[in-house]
Parts: C-alpha cells; structure tokens; sequence
C-alpha cells in the first residue's frame, strides 16, 4: 500500500526537470535544502541565540542598513499587512499608490485596518510619478504614512523609489514610509537607510531562493517610535519581534529550520555581494528583452523592474504559449493576474536565474512562434 501511495504522489507533482521561472517561487538551490535539512535545534536555547544573532546581521547588509530588522512566520502578503497594522492606527490617513495587484491589496487592507486610505490608482504597467505623489499627499491632512510598492510583481512595473523617498521625506519628514520591497531587495539597488525608508518587507521565496514561508523587515527609528504596544499574545505586532530580536530571539515558535535555509542565502549574498547579484539580474533583464523586442513581444511596463518581465505577443494565445513552453520545452513561467489573466505571461530574473537561462527561454519561444 505505500509503494502505490508513493507512485501515486510522484504521478501528480510537477515534472522536477522543469525549469522554474515564475517570479516566486524561485527554485531553491541545493545549498539552501542542505541547510534547511540540519538537526532542529531548541529556539529557547544558547545555541538559538547565537545562530539567528549572526543571521541578522546579514540580514541587515542585504536591506543596506544599520538599524532595526527582525522576521516573522508568513507570507508577503501578511508580512506587509503586519507593517500596516503595527505602524498605523485606526482612522490615520495612509495614501497607498495602486499599480496592480499587490499595491491594490494594501489599500484594501488598510481600509479593512479602519484607516483613512487615499488611493493614488494606476492602470497596471503604469508606474506612479513623484509629481502625483507628492500632488496628492500634499492635498492629505495629517499625513501618517505612505505605502508604496518598489516592484509590482503582478505587472513587473518599477517605481523610482529613491526619487519618491526623497521628495517625501524632504516635504513631510515625519510621515513613514512602508516598501513592498518582495521582488526588489537582493535583486536591484535598494539602499535603505540613504533612501530614508522607515519599513520595507522581504518574503523568502524572491531573491532569497527559499520556499514560502518566512517574512522579513527592516525598521527605522523613526517607525519603531510610532509603534505601540498591544498585548504579548498579538503576533501581528511588530514590536514583539523586535524586543525578541534584541536578544537574538523570538516571541513565539520560529520556522527553524526555514531560518536555516535563509541563512544559507544570506551567506551566499554576503560572499558574492549584493552589486555582483543586481548586476546578474539586470544583465538577465536586459538579456531577456532585447530578445523579445526582436521577437516582435511587448513589455506590459512602462518603466520595467529588473526582477521580471511581463510580457505579451499581438496576436498570440499565452495561455496557449504557456502551456506549450511547459509541456514543449519544460521551463514554467506565470499567467496574468485579474484583467491579465490569459493575455500576458511573466519570467523571473531573480535567484539564479542568469542570461543564460533567458536565452533558453528566448530560444524556445522562437521555436513555438
């Protein structure tokens, strides 16, 4: 009875020579299973402390910072919705720039929080100017924060963040600054503590070539003062993570052995330094779209981020080029989003993912146009 369990689970999980280019989840290589495959360890332990101590410290240097990080059970999305939670309180005015499915949940979110968001909302692709921001949080009366999105996975388009950041923290230096950085950091420039972020959230199936699972923030002084305390029990709340985080450990049971394999990556960022990492993925980047304009496909992005490209061709089926690419040539990309759905498809440049690999990819969607 095992043996036909066994067949019948590998009859039903995906083909593992597929090549895997969805922008999340990236494939985890094998030094990170090897890590995430070591003896659990007691987290209320001397040997606890030391490891997630030192892993901190590299968590720091891949957000560019010197000050506040921790990280939490959960995925991007919860981990952005416990930045909200913690740093804002019911009925402040938040202003949320919505320029696709990720950015729009946080607005949605915010309103479910009981806060006052003003929606900045662009058609998907479109990336929101710093003249419309500032426009609009200038119309904003006690300004508590602005939520904004580095990199829009659901339609690969970039926001200028260190232009955006600037111009805020110059005309409103006390309103706090939240970054979906999820397909951002570890992947292109991201410098928190020059750009004056106040909270930027990381998950740990991006850049971070781990399975889903595990968020991560980095937190400015300012941000950490407009926190409040609410109970020891509430595990949304940010601010039991950083106490823990002081001393190097957690308020509640931490993914142990995800930690593990988050470590492996940040050794592995720390070895081969963050500019050697942004250039590979912008090398790939560029290496993908230069083939695809001479394909005749079209990026969906205005100002495309380096992590992925949304693309499309006139003419052409994707939800039909998509199954072929798997089937065909064995390399899984993803579909669109909402209104997307069926119309484009999205390739990841994230993790190991290089130009060669995008060569495969530009190699076999010549074959099947």
């Amino acid at each position: 009875m095992y043996i036909w369990i066994a067949n019948h689970i590998c009859m039903n999980v995906t083909n593992p020579q597929t090549k895997l280019l969805t922008p999340g989840p990236v494939p985890v290589p094998e030094f990170v299973m090897n890590a995430i495959y070591q003896a659990v360890i007691p987290h209320r332990s001397a040997a606890f402390e030391a490891f997630y101590g030192e892993m901190l410290n590299r968590l720091a240097y891949l957000f560019m910072t010197n000050q506040r990080v921790c990280s939490m059970i959960g995925s991007g999305t919860y981990g952005v919705e416990a930045a909200m939670y913690s740093l804002f309180q019911k009925g402040e005015t938040v202003l949320v720039v919505d320029m696709g499915k990720f950015s729009e949940r946080w607005a949605d979110y915010g309103e479910l929080l009981g806060l006052e968001v003003i929606r900045l909302t662009k058609e998907w692709g479109d990336s929101a100017e710093v003249s419309e921001i500032m426009t609009l949080a200038a119309q904003c009366e006690d300004l508590r924060g602005i939520v904004l999105t580095h990199s829009e996975t659901s339609s690969a388009a970039m926001l200028d963040l260190e232009e955006v950041s600037w111009a805020i923290k110059q005309q409103f230096p006390q309103t706090l600054i939240l970054v979906d950085a999820i397909t951002s950091v570890g992947c292109m420039p991201f410098y928190f503590d020059k750009w004056q972020i106040d909270c930027a959230v990381v998950a740990s199936q991006k850049a971070l070539m781990n399975p889903a699972g595990l968020v991560a923030f980095a937190i400015s002084e300012q941000a950490y003062k407009r926190m409040q305390d609410t109970h020891a029990s509430d595990s949304r709340n940010l601010l039991n993570y950083l106490h823990f985080a002081q001393r190097n450990n957690y308020p509640y049971t931490p993914p142990v052995q995800l930690l593990y394999g988050v470590d492996a990556a940040l050794k592995y960022v720390e070895t081969e330094r963050l500019p050697t990492l942004w250039n590979r993925c912008h090398h790939a980047a560029q290496t993908f779209r230069t083939g695809l304009k001479s394909l005749g496909g079209q990026l969906i992005a205005a100002s495309p981020s380096e992590s992925l490209s949304a693309f499309a061709f006139p003419d052409q089926d994707m939800t039909v080029l998509k199954t072929r690419l798997e089937e065909e040539y064995a390399i899984q990309v993803s579909g669109g989003q909402a209104h997307l759905a069926g119309t484009i498809l999205r390739v990841s440049h994230m993790g190991m993912a290089d130009a060669g690999e995008m060569d495969n990819v530009l190699k076999a969607l010549a074959s099947l146009l």
